[in-house]
């Protein structure tokens, strides 16, 4: 069930499970951030995406305004921010609402610090999650018939 928490009680909630998240490769904090952010908030649907290494940009930039743009062009349904530190990008935080101008300046300044948030955790000690987004997928095996 969403409530809508203040932005000072969720953003203690996603440090809070940011900070006691033990490393895992089944469950990750990135899921547990998200699904804050969408029930505490009236967001229909947040993405966190990863910039694996300085050569790529994150596959869904190629069709939209670079995040330093915060509302994309043209909507006020759809949120993107750049998670940075140090001037380097991490990432960024995709977030979209079901309501029109649904993003005003309460949400701007959460979701920045959301971002900065997630960017300090990547470089941290969530690194190994930038690791394993980068390593090569194997290919699953079919199964036999």
């Amino acid at each position: 069930m969403k409530s809508f928490l203040s932005s000072r009680d969720l953003l203690a909630q996603i440090e809070r499970a940011l900070a006691e998240h033990r490393p895992s490769y089944r469950h990750s904090p990135l899921e547990k951030v998200a699904e804050l952010l969408a029930d505490g908030r009236h967001y229909g649907w947040v993405g966190i995406y990863l910039k694996l290494d300085e050569k790529s940009a994150p596959a869904l930039l190629e069709n939209l305004v670079h995040p330093d743009q915060f509302a994309v062009a043209g909507t006020r349904k759809k949120v993107i921010v750049t998670m940075k530190i140090a001037g380097r990008e991490v990432g960024f935080l995709n977030v979209e609402s079901d309501r029109e101008s649904a993003f005003g300046s309460e949400e701007r300044v959460l979701l920045e610090r959301v971002a900065g948030v997630l960017a300090k955790f990547l470089v941290g000690p969530g690194k190994y999650l930038v690791r394993k987004a980068s390593e090569p997928q194997l290919p699953q095996k079919a199964a036999a018939a």
